[in-house]
């Protein structure tokens, strides 16, 4: 089938095939085309052309532009803002709390009948038997049941929980945490002091500890 002026009236009639559509319209795009000619001057195929595309064109729907509300925009930048402010306070919570389990610290050896050693970044540990333990590095607080030797590995001040006395630690220093049978309270002393103990209890807390 070739492109004539009857399929061209045809095409202007709205009565062409799909077949026949299809090919007036690669006529429109493509004047190479092997088409049979038609007998009309360049200006009326021109014309012809021009009037079809505007017919192709009225027909075409174009897409409309997608509008975006600026109460929907300012919305969506407050919800951004908010969760990222939601992520960095959960952030800030979460390293708070790791500070804390980190200056603050439980040790039980209650169930062992035999001491036990704990390491930590600013001390060093060493549970009696049947001792129970809680520092807490940033307060200086100390809370024991039983008989401990701590080793610390920085200066800090040290108090039992409960009272208002507090001792220095020095680094490097071996320091007995004791409970007088007596008063029930809470008794520190350096490794130095161990010497106005009675000679049995300085055995008993070298033998337990295995200092010489």
């Amino acid at each position: 089938m070739k492109v004539d002026q009857k399929l061209i009236e045809k095409y202007h009639l709205n009565q062409c095939t799909p077949e026949e559509r299809i090919l007036v319209e690669e006529w429109l795009v493509d004047d190479n085309l092997d088409f049979s000619p038609l007998s009309l001057p360049q200006i009326d195929k021109s014309h012809i052309q021009s009037q079809i595309w505007e017919n192709i064109a009225a027909n075409i729907i174009e897409p409309a532009p997608i509008k975006v509300d600026n109460n929907r925009k300012r919305l969506i930048r407050y919800i951004s803002i908010a969760a990222s402010i939601v992520i960095l306070f959960g952030l800030f919570i979460c390293k708070n709390n790791i500070d804390k389990e980190v200056s603050y610290a439980i040790f039980d050896n209650s169930t062992s009948a035999n001491s036990k050693y704990f390491e930590k970044n600013s001390y060093e540990l060493i549970l009696g038997k049947h001792a129970i333990a809680k520092i807490n590095v940033e307060t200086g607080e100390f809370f024991s049941m039983g008989t401990m030797v701590i080793i610390p590995k920085k200066d800090f001040e040290f108090s039992f929980t409960g009272t208002r006395e507090k001792k220095e630690l020095k680094n490097g220093e071996t320091y007995f945490i004791l409970n007088s049978k007596n008063t029930g309270k809470q008794i520190i002393l350096s490794q130095s002091e161990l010497t106005f103990l009675a000679p049995t209890i300085q055995n008993q807390l070298k033998l337990q500890f295995n200092i010489i």
